[in-house]
């Protein structure tokens, strides 16, 4: 056990224990090819113990960081992840997370991992080593040094959460990665928001100029799938492909919710176009003559709904668009004029 147990606190006395006596479990998630469904290789992720508090990585990480425990808890999650990922004999890369302040601490050891792979028959040009951010940190100039020190062992270098974090965008300009993972938020629903769209494809081509592969994290649908693929996204992972798991899959064989992978290409369906049904958004409809303030009050409580259909006799006749019925609403004593009245005054009757 590290020096800290003397004086320690009991929270971080468990946490020194849960590190000390290896009580760490590592789950798999495969990355796949989105054309072909091939897997590229597996993130490893970690799990406290089952009973104990620290079981979810969240809560095990912060309280590393509350306990000055970082480096200690990232550097035994490596080594429990890559003796179960030989063990298993999992093919393709391994993804190994690594934190920032590990790789900038004083006390990493250079060499440390490429000596315990390299002890366990495991290439260094397998394991590419998943560079986290979880708070602002501006020392470029060294995080770039410490990668390099990986790439010259051999390891590839991917930067995790592109655009969840506080400055990834130039950590990718800086550091240069072999792959970029796009954050799960531009992923839900991409099919249903012009603008991710937009985001994406912009990501897709500044990762084709810079030579590095893009992954995208959180694939829950068919619909997401299709459009990641359509933007020319290569990589994803998510639970729509496998979940998590202590022994994952070594391929993927069986159709999933649609998704068919056979003869080493990606079929959706019959259908390798977009559809319809990707864009259908299910929007609750009002009737006609039912005052107009129930729709602002429902604009105001949803900023993602952007219009609701208006029927009269279970028919449709008009749509409200969010945008007109807020700006008449903010003029002045408009919502005192409008909000009482049916909504077919303010629908658009031929959208």
């Amino acid at each position: 056990m590290t020096d800290l147990a003397a004086g320690a606190t009991p929270r971080c006395t468990e946490l020194e224990l849960i590190i000390h006596e290896r009580r760490l479990s590592p789950v798999f998630q495969p990355i796949v090819d989105l054309e072909s469904g091939r897997i590229l290789g597996y993130e490893g992720l970690i799990r406290g113990p089952s009973n104990s508090s620290l079981h979810s990585p969240v809560k095990l990480f912060s309280r590393a960081a509350e306990c000055r425990l970082t480096l200690a808890l990232d550097r035994a999650c490596r080594r429990v992840t890559v003796e179960r990922f030989t063990e298993l004999q999992l093919p393709g890369r391994l993804f190994l997370n690594i934190s920032p302040d590990s790789l900038l601490a004083p006390e990493h050891r250079r060499g440390e991992t490429l000596a315990f792979v390299g002890l366990l028959g495991l290439s260094p040009e397998r394991v590419v080593m998943e560079l986290t951010e979880t708070k602002p940190n501006a020392a470029y100039q060294a995080l770039r040094e410490a990668t390099d020190h990986y790439r010259d062992d051999g390891f590839l270098i991917a930067l995790d959460d592109l655009g969840e974090g506080f400055s990834n965008l130039r950590l990718w300009s800086e550091l240069r990665p072999d792959f970029v993972k796009l954050d799960k938020h531009f992923v839900q629903n991409i099919h249903h928001d012009p603008l991710k769209e937009q985001f994406v494809r912009s990501l897709v081509d500044i990762a084709r100029k810079s030579g590095a592969k893009l992954v995208a994290e959180g694939i829950e649908s068919v619909a997401e799938l299709r459009t990641l693929r359509r933007l020319g996204v290569q990589y994803g992972q998510g639970y729509l492909i496998a979940r998590p798991s202590p022994v994952p899959a070594l391929e993927l064989q069986a159709s999933i919710d649609g998704v068919a992978w056979q003869s080493g290409r990606a079929r959706l369906g019959q259908r390798q176009q977009p559809v319809a049904r990707d864009l259908l958004v299910e929007v609750a409809p009002l009737p006609a003559d039912a005052p107009t303030e129930e729709a602002y009050r429902r604009f105001a409580d949803d900023a993602a709904l952007f219009a609701i259909p208006v029927l009269e006799n279970d028919v449709p006749v008009g749509l409200l668009r969010r945008h007109h019925l807020l700006e008449s609403f903010a003029r002045p004593f408009n919502r005192e004029l409008y909000g009482k009245k049916p909504r077919r005054v303010m629908m658009d009757k031929q959208p």
